[in-house]
């Protein structure tokens, strides 16, 4: 459960995993898979825009704040759902409600 919160894309394709082969009834695991993904897609948005913005100004240092406090940040994430503390990022909740619901678990065959 803690995986999907690593930094970097780590915690993308850890996440990703999770949610196609982990079944619907391990309600903790997808629901940090699909919180995971959101937090990630979140961070790669803002940075995305952030180098937008830095591309126009020529520096890079907002960029950069951004990128260490979001690392910084995932690995909290990951610190409090290994220690079972509740971890629920409200901004995300809906995207990573629809992530948990239309990211179907591969049938076993």
């Amino acid at each position: 459960m803690t995986l999907p919160y690593a930094p970097f894309y780590i915690g993308v394709v850890v996440a990703l995993l999770e949610l196609f082969l982990v079944p619907r009834k391990e309600l903790r695991v997808r629901f940090h898979a699909a919180q995971g993904i959101a937090l990630h897609i979140a961070i790669l948005m803002v940075q995305t825009v952030f180098g937008v913005v830095g591309a126009i100004t020529d520096s890079t240092i907002g960029g950069k704040l951004f990128s260490l406090a979001a690392a910084v940040f995932l690995i909290i994430s990951m610190v409090r759902v290994w220690k079972g503390e509740p971890h629920h990022i409200t901004p995300i909740a809906e995207p990573a409600q629809w992530f948990n619901e239309h990211i179907e678990p591969r049938n076993k065959s």
